[in-house]
């Protein structure tokens, strides 16, 4: 199977590495390896790939560097997986003034579905007009209404999501995400603006329209690179301000 992945593979014009790993993020798009699984060995992966030890490590070098795969020292690598940890540290940028990360208190608002306008369908690489599900969530700081999310997602990749399964969810929204949509976030991208509270959002915030606010937008990005989830955040800032750490693996990657 991975023979057939790899001769598939070369048609595109890269070094053999970049072909080895594109075609094992095909697999574990495929569910080959679920999260939190360990992949097979670099030699049964040479074997399998028919390539050398050098040209598997190295797809794995970028692959743990993307944050698909993690290396645990003396067990081997698996497929990352998400969990309440890595949501807070690699996912939730909003941190107090003293660059305490607090992990939120999340109360869904409102669910329901809309059609994708122009900015969204760019935004999430499908069709305009496309059925897209919207999911409002209020996040409570010690007991403070801080921010709100409003979440699009591309219908197609996510059948049979609903009101229930959002709000009855045991982690976080990207783990409900993986574990029962096999769609992994593996990167994000953020853009950050000065907005001011319009009507809804000051009543979810308990403050006055024109309240100045953070507007974050997000786009989230599965294993195989493709957008699956745009969020707009608004913040309040007098006590929690954006702050997101640049990794080595980061730079010159365009991941800021």
């Amino acid at each position: 199977m991975m023979e057939l992945h790899i001769r598939e593979l070369r048609k595109f014009d890269e070094p053999l590495y970049k072909w080895v790993k594109r075609g094992l993020i095909e697999l574990i798009g495929l569910g080959t390896w679920r999260p939190a699984q360990a992949i097979p060995s670099e030699r049964k992966l040479s074997e399998g790939f028919g390539v050398s030890m050098g040209t598997i490590r190295r797809a794995l070098d970028e692959l743990v560097d993307d944050d698909v795969l993690v290396r645990h020292q003396g067990r081997g690598t698996f497929v990352t997986a998400h969990d309440r940890n890595r949501y807070l540290f690699s996912f939730f940028n909003v941190c107090g003034h003293d660059g305490q990360r607090i992990y939120p208190v999340v109360n869904l608002i409102d669910f329901d579905s809309l059609r994708a306008d122009a900015f969204v369908a760019r935004s999430l690489s499908i069709s305009p007009g496309a059925k897209v599900v919207r999911v409002r969530n209020l996040l409570t700081l010690k007991g403070v209404p801080t921010l709100v999310d409003e979440i699009l997602l591309p219908a197609a990749r996510f059948a049979g999501i609903s009101r229930e399964r959002v709000a009855d969810r045991s982690g976080t929204l990207y783990q409900l995400y993986e574990e029962q949509f096999r769609q992994s976030v593996t990167r994000i991208e953020e853009r950050l603006r000065a907005t001011v509270a319009n009507a809804q959002q000051a009543a979810d915030l308990a403050v006055d329209p024109g309240y100045p606010l953070l507007h974050i937008v997000r786009r989230a990005f599965a294993v195989d690179g493709t957008p699956i989830e745009l969020r707009h955040s608004f913040v309040k800032t007098e006590h929690y301000e954006y702050s997101r750490t640049l990794h080595e693996a980061d730079r010159g990657r365009g991941r800021d």
